[in-house]
């Protein structure tokens, strides 16, 4: 079985049910990493220059995934080999990655919670 963790915003509803319907339904064993719980982790993934509003970031395979490749992994994991696909694809991954992004951006605002800070 593989193991993986999964660093996200514990802030963001969207976010943390899919972190936790991720640990629960997964072929693999899932590590939750909430980043607003784990400053020295966010001013670490700062410093290699990874943009932690913009992507949740999982590590698997001694390898690190970002954005709509994170995604895909965890929905193949999940069981949604269909949906990973549209994650994979060239054009339409990205952009619905984006998607969700600015959804979650979208939910911050209205619930009055504060993105990550760039000096934590």
């Amino acid at each position: 079985m593989t193991d993986l963790k999964l660093f996200y915003d514990g802030s963001c509803l969207f976010c943390r049910n899919f972190a936790l319907v991720s640990k629960l339904k997964s072929q693999a064993r899932v590590e939750l990493i909430d980043l607003r719980e784990h400053p020295n982790l966010q001013r670490a993934f700062l410093a290699e220059g990874i943009n932690i509003d913009r992507t949740f970031v999982v590590e698997a395979n001694a390898q690190r995934l970002f954005e709509n490749a994170a995604m895909s992994y965890l929905l193949v994991q999940l069981g949604y080999k269909r949906v990973a696909g549209l994650f994979d694809a060239a054009i339409v991954g990205p952009a619905l990655y984006k998607t969700l992004v600015f959804l979650r951006r979208i939910y911050l605002f209205i619930a009055r919670k504060q993105p990550f800070k760039r000096d934590v």
